[in-house]
């Protein structure tokens, strides 16, 4: 059924469309700057930079406004551009070469796509494939152009394009230019501008015009809104991108002249919403005039309202970033990194509960113009002056995980601030006194934090907390677990940023996973090394790429066996840590905050916990007394 856009749903416009009338004023707090962080310049002279992407591959495209996209090696470009289109193109305005997009198979097809400003000032989405001949250029005899959008002026021409995880083609419009878009273009439903489109370039691939409608789009049908549209109310989504690990979509929208916005959708949308200019700027009513008589007041429902926004003065055009996800500067991990245009400030924000906190980044990028990753996931920043800049941590000092303990007789859990003999420690109850069951720690909600969780082997139950104080469970789950005799563990198996649960069997050695923290049954079942009846099971990200990978830890031996990708049947990876023969218990945590999980031991017996930052045999990097000795209390790790 085609959905209703809701700018077609009858409605009055309340007086508080006038302008300057305050609907809610959210301008976002800074906590303070991102420690360990800052921006390394790698190259300059590039040119105004407006695109910096990579091919799915180890280099680095930059794309320059005047028309090139050119390829970095050891910090300077190629001495021949990938493609040249200069004189198809114009940078009066806002105007020029605006972003490049590489198709998600472009080591089969070669192809990518830019979006450009033509010489009479509209924007021109075009298809290139790369020469048969030299990976390093483009062949500029394959251009075939799928969309031409008329731009009655030459601001607010949006500009990015990004491939989501479906396999279509996004791309932003501007609401076509001047001020306080005269003619309500991004609430019409008759234009493209003002909106985020979707379309599938997988059809049509040899014939005009080069690309199809994806079946689920929002208003794909008879009469408007426009088929290719995916969303509406936008003022300029300058930069836009994609969540690599989540497929969230985040839209950084440039403001008229109070707010500064920042839009998410996540990645379970099916299109269709409707970010509110210009009736709203940011979270502020703005005004209505020339309107189609339907559109929604301020403050309707109709409109999906920012998660970040910010002042003017001396900000003046938000430049939307990413979700960092790289692995060398561990302390922004996770956080969207995001930044302006005229004040080069940036900032990273962390979800916190239902929010976020916001820190700045040291240092400035004036006239800040685009954000990119590398195949890596490391993240870049350049400007009009033609600066490339790399965000770096300078050492350790990012999530670190600390250790924690388990109490059954009890039922509290004391968690530590530090790894060290002398460090804080939290003391908190969940659960019953004099219980079986076996803790457990994780990051449930994706907040960034770890909080605790209880598995009872009895009944297959998880009982699992998002807060670590007081309260009961957030979350009881019941699985079909293989026997009474399976040990829990815990782990990001898809990169989601969400911790789930999983079983291991020791009877069959056997690990049984879930992807989400619902219904009974198991998404991943595989058999990981040898049969022993003793193996502890335990999981953690070995190599620092998001995503967890399990292992079994052998008390008797204290020799650690651990697997790479999920489903790996033998460890790759075998090594002794901790004395053997003491009956040790395994723990797993980022001793260091460099993105990589160590490993450790605690014996119960003397209550010493022995820590190794490298997967390897050696030392202890830690090592220290915690809780009472044979007491039969239970490691844990996390960031609490």
């Amino acid at each position: 059924m085609r959905r209703l856009h809701p700018t077609l749903a009858p409605a009055f416009l309340a007086l508080s469309l006038l302008l300057g009338a305050r609907l809610k004023a959210a301008p976002f707090p800074v906590a303070g700057t991102v420690q360990g962080v800052s921006l390394q310049e790698i190259a300059s002279s590039l040119g105004p930079v407006t695109g910096i992407t990579h091919a799915g591959d180890g280099r680095l495209f930059l794309t320059i406004r005047t028309g090139l996209i050119v390829i970095l090696e050891n910090g300077s470009p190629r001495p021949q551009p990938f493609l040249d289109i200069q004189s198809l193109t114009t940078t009066d305005g806002e105007r020029g070469l605006l972003s490049t997009a590489f198709h998600p198979r472009y080591a089969e097809n070669g192809f990518f796509f830019i979006d450009y400003t033509n010489l009479q000032g509209n924007t021109v989405i075009a298809r290139y494939q790369v020469s048969a001949s030299d990976p390093n250029r483009a062949d500029p005899a394959s251009a075939r152009i799928l969309l031409t959008i008329e731009q009655p002026f030459s601001n607010h021409n949006g500009g990015q394009l990004q491939f989501g995880p479906d396999g279509y083609l996004y791309i932003g419009m501007g609401d076509g230019g001047s001020a306080n878009d005269p003619a309500c273009r991004a609430q019409r439903t008759d234009t493209l501008l003002g909106k985020m489109l979707r379309i599938d370039v997988d059809q049509n691939v040899a014939t005009p015009p080069y690309y199809g409608i994806p079946a689920s789009n929002p208003f794909r049908g008879a009469g408007d809104p426009l088929d290719k549209v995916w969303a509406s109310g936008l003022r300029n989504p300058w930069r836009f991108s994609f969540d690599r690990q989540t497929g969230d979509l985040w839209i950084g929208d440039v403001g008229q002249d109070r707010r500064e916005e920042i839009d998410f959708q996540p990645a379970s949308s099916r299109g269709g919403e409707n970010y509110g200019w210009k009736v709203m700027e940011g979270t502020l009513c703005n005004a209505s005039d020339a309107c189609p008589t339907s559109t929604p007041a301020c403050g309707s429902t109709a409109y999906t309202l920012p998660v970040l926004e910010y002042d003017h003065n001396p900000h003046c055009a938000v430049t939307g970033g990413y979700v960092y996800h790289g692995h060398g500067a561990p302390q922004l991990r996770g956080s969207y990194v995001f930044g302006d245009l005229c004040s080069g400030v940036i900032w990273a924000a962390a979800r916190s509960g239902n929010g976020f906190t916001v820190r700045t980044v040291s240092g400035q990028v004036s006239l800040l113009t685009t954000f990119g990753e590398d195949l890596t996931g490391e993240l870049y920043a350049a400007n009009l002056n033609g600066q490339l800049f790399r965000l770096v941590g300078s050492g350790p000092g990012g999530t670190r995980e600390t250790v924690g303990l388990y109490d059954p007789q009890s039922g509290k859990f004391q968690l530590k601030a530090a790894n060290t003999a002398d460090g804080s420690v939290t003391v908190l109850r969940y659960g019953p006194r004099n219980n079986r069951w076996i803790p457990i720690a994780g990051d449930w909600d994706g907040d960034g934090r770890t909080t605790e969780g209880l598995y009872d082997q009895a009944t297959g139950t998880f009982r699992l907390k998002n807060s670590t104080p007081g309260g009961g469970s957030d979350v009881i789950l019941q699985v079909a677990a293989p026997s009474t005799k399976a040990l829990p563990i815990a782990g990001d198996w898809t990169g989601a940023g969400k911790d789930t649960v999983g079983l291991y069997d020791p009877a069959t050695g056997t690990f049984y996973l879930k992807n989400s923290l619902s219904g009974s049954g198991f998404d991943v079942t595989f058999p990981f090394g040898p049969v022993n009846p003793a193996l502890i099971p335990l999981a953690g990200d070995w190599n620092g790429d998001g995503v967890d990978g399990v292992g079994v830890f052998n008390p008797a031996t204290s020799e650690f066996l651990l697997g790479g990708e999920i489903e790996v049947t033998q460890p790759p990876l075998r090594f002794v840590f901790g004395p053997p023969g003491r009956g040790s218990l395994p723990v797993v945590g980022d001793w260091d905050g460099d993105g990589r999980d160590g490993v450790g031991v605690y014996d119960p017996a003397s209550a010493v916990f022995r820590l190794r930052n490298s997967l390897t045999s050696g030392d202890p990097d830690a090592q220290f007394r915690f809780g009472p000795r044979k007491q039969g209390w239970k490691p844990i790790a996390g960031s609490w």
